[in-house]
């Protein structure tokens, strides 16, 4: 067990020599740096792990996990339904049908991805439903043609519930007076608000409402939720291989260079970070090893009165583990404050000063997110690189020959 002695050496060597030599700032400048560093590292990992997080809970909670279509004129969409359900990674399954178009609302002009659901069953797959701010989705009845839109392309448009705007879908339809592209006034009856991109551009209708406007005799399409998302392409897979007439997707390929890009980023930003990690912890055993030199009558005294090689090591041991764990708790105090505050603070600035600065990506607002085992890591990592490089400056002191110096000193 280590002696409090050794813990009340260790805390004064950490401070008093570096002062006594004219260097009253070392220590707090160690502590500094390391806190610094340690703020950084926590801060940007807090930020990535939030963009995780947002993709994870929210992104992939409003788009289908897979898309299984089928070719077959002879398609039954309640058979597949069941078929699909039997598969022991599918948690549910709804009709889906996709298009592309346009919508005009007073001359201004959109585009638009237009979505067609059963509203009625659209909650076992997606939160659509928990994400109406404005009206209800059970208000898309089938024949009425009634639409919900994003929140922001509402607004974009100067829509309010009740308004008519005329979607134009790229089908071409033929009469007597030519060809021309599909058009249909549509009624809305609700907003819906998810903090993505999609509300910017995404138009939810009856799914057989825009079967009908893409002039299809049948739904040929259905949206699955699997249990384990990150299984959704071999779900996928294993389905569509079952019979020649399906084909399908999922959203490893529609949105998984994404995930694997923010998974990227984690990676490399924790590891250039970390960098500064050790470049502030190795400034502690730089430190360390100038109080050595400068130590030395005391350390010869200390083992003239009996310490041993071991003390000696333990004691420049735990002056270098004080100043580095001082440094660390610090840096994860500040880190914690700035995680905390960053957030809103952004968001705050964003709205008001209308940046702009997140249109790029997913998601509305700036997200940060904590994880355990993060923190976990950094610390015990940073702990590490304390003990590493304080040994070599603790044995230096440990082998010092107390004849010698006493010699020198006289």
């Amino acid at each position: 067990m280590v002696g409090h002695w050794r813990f009340a050496l260790a805390r004064k060597i950490a401070f008093s020599f570096p002062a006594r030599r004219g260097g009253s700032l070392v220590g707090p400048l160690s502590i500094i740096g390391v806190a610094v560093a340690i703020a950084a590292l926590f801060t940007v990992l807090s930020i990535v792990n939030g963009f995780d997080k947002e993709f994870r809970e929210r992104l992939l909670a409003a788009t289908p996990h897979g898309v299984i279509y089928s070719d077959d004129p002879d398609f039954d969409l309640a058979k597949m339904r069941d078929s699909l359900l039997s598969n022991s990674n599918i948690e549910a399954a709804a009709p889906f049908i996709e298009s592309r178009g346009m919508i005009v609302s007073s001359g201004t002009l959109a585009s638009v991805s237009v979505r067609g659901i059963d509203p009625e069953i659209e909650g076992t797959v997606s939160i659509l439903p928990e994400a109406i701010v404005v009206g209800d989705l059970k208000s898309l009845e089938s024949s009425n043609f009634n639409v919900v839109l994003g929140r922001d392309l509402a607004n974009t448009l100067r829509l309010s519930i009740g308004d008519q705007i005329t979607l134009v879908l790229p089908q071409v339809s033929v009469s007597l007076a030519g060809s021309h592209l599909t058009t249909r006034r549509l009624e809305v009856v609700g907003f819906f608000e998810l903090d993505l991109d999609i509300d910017s551009n995404l138009l939810i209708m009856h799914a057989n409402d825009l079967r009908r406007l893409k002039r299809q005799k049948e739904i040929d399409a259905v949206s699955i939720k699997t249990r384990d998302v990150f299984q959704a392409s071999r779900t996928v897979f294993d389905v569509i291989y079952s019979k020649d007439s399906l084909n399908g997707y999922s959203w490893q390929q529609s949105h998984g260079a994404l995930y694997e890009a923010i998974g990227t980023q984690k990676a490399t930003l924790a590891f250039l970070m970390m960098f500064l990690v050790v470049a502030a912890i190795f400034n502690i055993s730089s430190n360390l090893a100038l109080t050595v030199s400068q130590a030395k009558p005391e350390i010869a005294v200390l083992k003239t009165l009996g310490a041993s090689q071991r003390d000696i090591l333990i004691i420049f041991l735990l002056s270098g583990l004080y100043i580095g764990l001082l440094g660390v708790l610090a840096g994860f105090a500040l880190g914690f404050g700035v995680t905390t505050v960053l957030a809103p603070l952004f968001n705050f600035l964003n709205d008001s000063l209308q940046s702009g600065f997140m249109d790029e990506y997913f998601i509305k607002h700036f997200p940060t997110k904590i994880i355990f085992s993060d923190v976990a890591a950094i610390f015990l990592t940073a702990l590490a690189t304390i003990i590493i490089f304080s040994v070599m400056p603790a044995r230096k002191a440990a082998r010092m020959m107390p004849a010698r110096v006493l010699n020198l000193e006289t």
